[in-house]
């Protein structure tokens, strides 16, 4: 009898130590388990350490309110950005104290920036400026957006799984987070290059074999401030196909150090700028195989023999463009030539225009292509430079030296990287949206932005 009543003791101690643990277990669940597995981008901020200890200077602009530094968020743990498989922004930070942000959001609310906190599915939810929505537990805040009112329902059922979802369903089993893991530094970021700006992807790229896809490609990527405040980005393309990733791996010995004679003639209010260093005939096999440069090229060959000016390329190239819409691009193209024996061909591009198009001459070596619908100007300088602009100062603008230059520590960063993009941070993100504002803040208010290929 007695050795009954001794078993049950045991096996009741046994379950309510077993219900103690769970309950530790539900308690420490790991906010970045909120993050959503099939995320196609996640970038991570330790934000005290990008903003000097100073939340506020990061997120205050975006929501229009003070107080972020002790709303109730664990500024000390790192913030998660990361885009949704849909296209939607997210964001994951780690809660310390759930009611004190209910009542900084209800503070919030009653100043009409945002939504008053209601409750469901064992979270609790706000809508933020009418299309970001945030829900959160007592250990983690998401929030995603933007997004119409008409999905916001549909969003809040989202996040409450995520809130909710364990390790093994969450970003934790991604290849994208192990990469992610591996990297050091204020600002982290692992995306597949279909989750980014086409004219952006298109050189990180380069190197694939041709039925590689953008979801295939991967980009991960050191995100750091320098004493200037210029903003430098390290990243490193890869894949988790073995076939292209080799392939990414030996187009990387096709580049070259590039020097500064083209990055000190790029226009700081340029919206972008992409410069190298190849010898044209080897590297005009990447861009056939690329399927962006592709359809360029096919577009260009149809008036002139660009395949023919790129296999005379021996050195400094830079393709800079004006804007990202095709009404703004105005795209300008500068490179070091080796021969200008293609200029030989002229006669026979004028002979073979296509229906409606005609080339004339501009001067020296000068030459204009027009049909009606597009323009551009081409040809090649005294000092063996080929140039072609869609418009005669654009190209004389490039080949002659901006007005506003490049600030020189981008300039002195980038000398000597094998590829380098010069992104204009307005012209890239925008201003209107919180979206932009944030990611704008992330840059500590810099205008440029320096990618270079490790």
């Amino acid at each position: 009898m007695m050795g009954d009543i001794a078993l049950k003791r045991v096996v009741s101690y046994f379950l309510f130590l077993s219900f103690i643990l769970f309950l530790s277990s539900c308690s420490g669940k790991d906010y970045v388990d909120a993050i959503p597995e099939n995320s196609v981008a996640v970038a991570s901020v330790g934000v005290r350490q990008l903003f000097g200890g100073n939340p506020d200077e990061a997120l205050s602009g975006v929501l229009d309110a003070g107080g972020v530094a002790s709303c109730g968020v664990d500024w000390s743990a790192r913030l998660y950005v990361f885009e949704t498989v849909e296209g939607n922004i997210g964001m994951a930070a780690k809660v310390s104290d759930d009611d004190k942000l209910a009542g900084w959001l209800a503070g919030l609310a009653e100043k009409g920036r945002c939504s008053k906190v209601t409750e469901q599915d064992g979270c609790r939810f706000v809508v933020v400026k009418g299309s970001w929505v945030v829900g959160f537990s007592s250990g983690a805040v998401v929030a995603l957006g933007p997004l119409l009112p008409a999905v916001q329902a549909e969003a809040r059922r989202k996040i409450a799984g995520y809130l909710g979802q364990d390790s093994d369903n969450s970003i934790k089993s991604s290849p994208l987070f192990d990469r992610l893991d591996s990297l050091s530094g204020p600002l982290t970021l692992v995306a597949q290059a279909a989750a980014l700006p086409e004219k952006f992807a298109a050189p990180l790229m380069l190197g694939t074999p041709k039925d590689a896809d953008a979801s295939q490609v991967m980009v991960a990527a050191e995100i750091s401030r320098d004493a200037k405040g210029c903003v430098v980005i390290r990243g490193e393309t890869f894949s988790l196909n073995k076939e292209i990733d080799n392939a990414l791996r030996q187009s990387r010995q096709a580049y070259r150090p590039i020097t500064q004679k083209y990055l000190e003639k790029m226009s700081a209010d340029a919206a972008f700028g992409v410069f190298m260093n190849v010898d044209g005939a080897q590297f005009i096999g990447q861009l056939h195989s690329n399927k962006t440069f592709q359809a360029i090229l096919a577009g260009a060959n149809m008036a002139i023999d660009m395949d023919n000016i790129i296999k005379s390329i021996d050195g400094d190239v830079a393709v800079v463009s004006r804007g990202l819409s095709p009404a703004t691009a105005g795209l300008t193209m500068l490179a070091t030539l080796k021969g200008k024996d293609f200029l030989g061909d002229v006669g026979y591009w004028k002979q073979s225009c296509p229906p409606g198009g005609k080339i004339t001459d501009k001067g020296e070596d000068a030459y204009c292509y027009t049909d009606g619908d597009t323009t551009y100007y081409f040809g090649v300088t005294p000092d063996m430079q080929f140039y072609l602009g869609n418009t005669e100062n654009a190209a004389e603008s490039l080949s002659s030296g901006a007005d506003k230059r490049l600030p020189a520590d981008v300039v002195s960063s980038a000398k000597g990287a094998r590829l380098a993009l010069v992104l204009n941070v307005d012209a890239l993100l925008g201003g209107g949206d919180a979206g932009g504002r944030f990611a704008k803040s992330l840059f500590g208010g810099t205008k440029t932005v320096l990618y270079i290929m490790k």
